[in-house]
């Protein structure tokens, strides 16, 4: 996949469950799309661009293993949820 992904993530608050320390350059999790099947999980890359404030991130996005990543799935609008052993955000692809 050539084509370049900006996706804005929104994390969920450390106080509400969320994570203790958000990424600052690079970070790799599991996604669910919401248009997806429910459980079937893809591993991704984001690729920090900015920090808009301390729970909203604008970061390029990619598959881990893109010969295998849905296409169908990327598109504007697209919506997904980021996991560890729990939720740790939303995030909406804005750009590609």
């Amino acid at each position: 996949m050539d084509q370049k992904i900006i996706a804005r993530i929104n994390w969920v608050p450390t106080e509400q469950g969320g994570k203790k320390r958000f990424p600052l350059i690079e970070y790799s999790t599991a996604a669910q799309f919401l248009v997806d099947e429910v459980g079937q999980g893809w591993s991704v890359v984001l690729k920090i661009v900015s920090n808009h404030d301390n729970y909203e991130t604008i970061c390029d996005f990619s598959f881990l293993f893109p010969d295998r990543a849905p296409k169908r799935l990327l598109f504007v609008g697209s919506k997904f949820e980021l996991y560890e052993s729990k939720k740790v955000a939303d995030g909406e692809i804005i750009e590609c």
